[in-house]
């Protein structure tokens, strides 16, 4: 199934590859975020295995993996909301991690992925009291600490930090 954003998004998510453009995180999200249409929400629902087995690909980064999946499982299970700020920005994300709209290309070992780590991370920030609240609404226990938890929900025991007792 391919599927296209509407001509706004493709045009906004282009213009990072113009020199002398500089914005926030925040700022280009919450642009992006604006571009995204009524057709771009329904179109990401079939994009939403493209954008699991892409996930599936990164080896480098748990928490990346972890928190794309929190995303694709809010953007999935908030469709009766509908059109919300929150859905948007997340939209907006997840187009932009599929399609490869990149500032660095996921190509480049090591660092290709940082350009989609510092737009989840800033899209999971801004809009994490309505994910836990999601989650909570689920009854699922949110994962507190996304670093030590795996993309199935388990805690890797190895990730696992020990407090040192206080003396």
């Amino acid at each position: 199934m391919k599927v296209t954003p509407a001509a706004s998004l493709s045009r906004y998510l282009s213009l990072k590859t113009r020199t002398g453009r500089q914005t926030s995180p925040t700022n280009y999200l919450v642009n992006g975020a604006a571009c995204v249409s009524a057709d771009d929400l329904i179109g990401l629902s079939g994009l939403l295995p493209q954008v699991r087995k892409k996930t599936g690909l990164i080896t480098d980064s748990l928490r990346l993996c972890r928190r794309l999946e929190l995303l694709v499982m809010f953007f999935q299970e908030s469709q009766p909301q509908g059109d919300t700020p929150e859905r948007r920005e997340i939209a907006f994300v997840l187009y932009y991690f599929l399609k490869g709209y990149d500032l660095i290309p996921d190509s480049i070992p090591e660092i290709g992925l940082l350009d989609d780590a510092l737009l989840v991370e800033t899209v999971f920030c801004r809009n994490q009291y309505a994910l836990e609240s999601h989650w909570a609404a689920q009854r699922r226990p949110w994962p507190e600490n996304p670093r030590s938890a795996r993309p199935d929900g388990l805690v890797h025991p190895e990730r696992v930090s020990r407090r040192p007792r206080p003396r």
